[in-house]
């Protein structure tokens, strides 16, 4: 009964009276003491006789050591013995460095998943987690909804699966006449008071699309935008116009740590020509969001900005009218920056 505490004790000793508090009132010492010396003799639990004994009968000592290699030798060779009848390239090795209840909790699925590649090799295309789930185990929640990603992920075969992530889809509208060419320009907007100013404008710019960000939204529904605009052997300039708070630029800041997103700096000028307002609600500070997003701007601009944030307030996208986004979109020259200004791209992906 002790064996699952032991696997999630993380200290070398441990007291008897760790486990004199997790029994149950209903036991007996003797059936505690059975319970004790049965982990002895198996040499998961070595005496510490510096300690002393608690002088009861039978006599109990007052500290232990946890010997982990016996602690995990059961389950390391369920592991072995899996390992040889498994796929050649489905790998358990993750599993001998986690708990032994890591392993009973997945092996079941382990299993599942070793018997489907077995029959019909590795997928060649991509479906949605459900459908994949339901093929693997029979139950079409189970990636999603009951840590199925996680075991393909301790099986190392998350991306070998080919699972197309459920998330609601870009919401965007399309300039279709500039579809040809080969550099396509996307701009990104957090509210959707800012996307309605704007979608009038659009055939008046470079762009191929307004996409409507939905706030965080948009840190998920991103990994649809190479399914829902497949445009083959083009390259792709995403421009990201958000609040000026620090909820705007984490926004900008998370989803650039997926995919090359520039802020769209025309925007953010105009707005620091207007006042700035106090922040209504409490956010969370992330200094090296600001820093990483003040790189784009000159250093006016960064010194305003960081005082604005510094000071707790903020500029709303809405400080600038429909007229203005919309001159501001079409009168501005916007361009492909320099390879070397980034570190990821789209097509990297």
């Amino acid at each position: 009964m002790f064996m699952e505490m032991l696997s999630t004790y993380k200290r070398t000793f441990i007291p008897l009276e760790v486990f004199e508090k997790a029994v149950s009132s209903n036991m007996t010492y003797e059936q505690f003491a059975q319970e004790i010396q049965r982990l002895e003799e198996q040499g998961i639990l070595v005496p510490v006789k510096s300690a002393g004994n608690n002088g009861r009968m039978p006599s109990l000592s007052y500290k232990y050591k946890i010997q982990r290699t016996k602690l995990h030798q059961k389950t390391h060779k369920q592991i072995e013995k899996l390992q040889i009848k498994c796929h050649r390239e489905l790998s358990l090795d993750n599993y001998y460095s986690l708990p032994p209840s890591a392993w009973e909790e997945d092996l079941p699925y382990i299993e599942k998943i070793n018997q489907y590649i077995m029959q019909h090799d590795w997928p060649q295309e991509e479906v949605p987690a459900p459908e994949r789930s339901l093929a693997l185990t029979g139950d079409e929640k189970w990636i999603q909804e009951k840590n199925g990603k996680r075991v393909l992920e301790r099986l190392q075969i998350w991306e070998r699966m080919k699972i197309v992530p459920v998330h609601d889809p870009l919401s965007f509208a399309i300039h279709p006449q500039v579809l040809q060419n080969k550099h396509q320009f996307h701009l990104v907007v957090e509210n959707k008071t800012t996307y309605d100013g704007l979608l009038g404008a659009l055939t008046d710019t470079p762009f191929s699309t307004l996409i409507y960000g939905q706030g965080y939204k948009i840190i998920k529904s991103m990994e649809h935008f190479t399914r829902q605009i497949p445009l083959p052997n083009v390259e792709h300039t995403i421009y990201y116009f958000g609040d000026l708070d620090w909820e705007g630029i984490q926004i900008w800041h998370l989803l650039m740590n997926k995919i090359q997103v520039i802020p769209a700096i025309p925007f953010y000028q105009a707005s620091l020509q207007k006042q700035a307002m106090p922040i209504k609600t409490k956010q969370k500070i992330n200094e090296e969001a600001l820093q990483d997003f003040l790189q784009y701007f000159s250093e006016k601009d960064q010194q305003q900005i960081d005082t604005i944030l510094h000071n707790h307030l903020y500029l709303a996208q809405e400080v600038l009218s429909s007229a203005q986004l919309k001159q501001i979109w079409s009168e501005n020259t916007w361009s492909h920056p320099s390879p070397k200004s980034f570190k990821k791209t789209l097509e990297s992906e």
